[in-house]
Formats: structure tokens, sequence, C-alpha cells
């Protein structure tokens, strides 16, 4: 199993990995739940509070019968008000009648903030092109047939995904993209008996896996979905008009060139090219986090294992 985490100072961070199948995935996200839940699981004794600790509270053994608080010496556990009361900040001094010409923000500043933004935007697009150029150094072995890419998708696309999924707010917090792409033996971009057969074995193989991946995720605290291939829908999320079919252009902000053929459009992979089943998952949840991290842990797998996944 190849793996890579490319961390970069910019919001388009990414982590990659290559596994041998989509059934390893999710045993490596099934085995970091069993150890979450684990710790969960134990329990912890409380231990006294420490004497320098500047909360009162009884004795954990001894109770009422304890030692009294120094800070406390008189009856009724009574002390100086000085001791208890924190310092005042002094307050800076405040002009009266300023005038809001002074701090109202004139065209000039406004102009300067576009420009400021613009160069921000082109150096991001920049540093996007270098991540998709050291995804291009890591290859897979000959074993791995599946890649597992987990990138933030960049503040600049976030609005495109808003009406995607209308029950999470994508323009707050952490907005994590994960493509899952799966080796075919056939070639997507001609239609034959054999594609089709294999294009359904791999789309019901996606779905369980995802929604397997989802539930870990779910169960860890985080929101998770993933698009139905099928409709082009969010799986778990409320009915929307919008949809992203696998050959959406938005696919080409994570790595991906949708080739148009004339009669049709597909989708190209950037080692597999045409030979390639990509499906799209969405969280807020890091793409550094430990359970997504987790994929990067060196791990065998044996066939028998793997079986057991199904």
């Amino acid at each position: 199993m190849a793996t890579r985490l490319v961390c970069r100072s910019t919001c388009r961070s990414r982590l990659v990995a290559y596994l041998p199948s989509l059934q390893a995935a999710v045993h490596h996200m099934r085995a970091f739940s069993s150890y979450d839940e684990r710790r969960q699981n134990t329990r912890h004794m409380e231990e006294p509070p420490e004497a320098d600790s500047k909360t009162v509270w009884p004795d954990a053994i001894l109770g009422p019968f304890g030692p009294t608080d120094k800070r406390f010496p008189l009856p009724g556990l009574v002390g100086a008000r000085h001791q208890l009361v924190a310092p005042k900040q002094q307050e800076l001094p405040f002009a009266k009648g300023l005038s809001d010409i002074l701090s109202k923000e004139l065209p000039q500043d406004r102009q300067a903030k576009v420009i400021v933004q613009a160069a921000a935007n082109a150096q991001q697009m920049s540093e996007a092109e270098e991540d998709d150029v050291l995804l291009d150094d890591l290859s897979p072995s000959t074993l791995d047939t599946l890649e597992y890419v987990a990138q933030d998708c960049p503040e600049l696309i976030r609005k495109d995904f808003m009406d995607l999924f209308p029950g999470f707010d994508v323009s707050r917090g952490r907005f994590t993209v994960i493509t899952i792409s799966q080796k075919t033996d056939n070639d997507m971009s001609a239609w034959s008996v054999d594609m089709e057969s294999e294009r359904e074995e791999l789309l019901e193989q996606f779905v369980t896996a995802a929604q397997e991946i989802c539930s870990f995720l779910q169960e860890a605290g985080f929101w998770a979905d993933f698009i139905d291939p099928c409709s082009g829908r969010p799986f778990l999320g409320p009915y929307t008009n919008s949809t992203m079919f696998e050959t959406d252009e938005r696919y080409r902000h994570f790595g991906f060139t949708i080739d148009d053929l004339g009669c049709c459009k597909v989708i190209s992979h950037h080692i597999w090219g045409t030979h390639a089943y990509v499906g799209c998952l969405f969280t807020n949840a890091a793409y550094n986090h430990p359970i997504i991290q987790e994929l990067t842990e060196p791990r065998t797998y044996d066939e028998e294992e793997c079986d057991q996944e199904d």
C-alpha cells in the first residue's frame, strides 16, 4: 500500500492513499472506530484536586473532615476579599466625539482589498496545480486498485455545493472532499456488456462502503454524506434538485479530467485514465483527522480478511 500525506500552508491540503481494494478502506475505518469505542468506554478514576487549585472542593476522601483551605482561614470558610477578586483590567481611553469620516472605509480601501483578494486567489490556484504534480509523483503498486484522496474543499468553490447540501452549511467550518477511485478492467468510455456488468458491480460496492464510512464518521460526531452515482444527489441528505454526476465539471477541482467525446462525456483519472470508477464523499471532519489518517497506517491484508468485509 502506497500512501502520502501532502501538507501545505494553504487550504488545499490533501491526503492520498492507495489501497488494494475498497473493502480495505472500510476495514481501516472499522479498526479505528473499534479502537475509539474501547477508549471511550474505559473508566477513569477521578483524582482529588491539587492543593494549589483555585477552585475550592471538599476533600474527595475525608469530605468535611479534611484539611481546610488556607485561603479561607476564618470560620465558615471565609477569606479576605482581595484573594478572590481578580484585578480589573485597565481600560483604554476612548476618544469621544470622533468623527465617522476617520473610520469610514474609503473607495481606495475597498479597491485595495479587492486587489489583495485577487492576488490570494491566484496564488491559491497556482499552489493547487503544484499539488496535482505531487499526486503524479505518487504511484500505486501493482496490487493497489483503489485511490483514496481526502482534501480540503477550496473556499472559492464552496458556494457551488450549497444547493447540493441544503441541510448543511458548507460555507462554515471544515468541508472535506473524499474521492474514491476504483481501477477497472474495462474502459469506461466504450460501452460493452462486460463494462456494464463491471460498472454495476462497482456501483454496489461503492454504495455499501460509502454508507459504512459515513456511519463511522457520524458515530465520531461528524456530518458526512456521499453522492449516489445513479441519481447524482446526496444519498443521506434531504432531496434537492441539484445534482453532481461523475462527469460534473466540479471534479476538475479535485484532480480529474472531464473528456468530451462528442456523443458523451467521461471522467479521466490522472493515472488510470478512463479505466476508473469514481465516487465522492463529503464531511466536516478535517482531512488530517485520525479517523481519516488511519488509512496511512501500514497494514497487511489477507484475501480471507477482505472477503469477510463483503
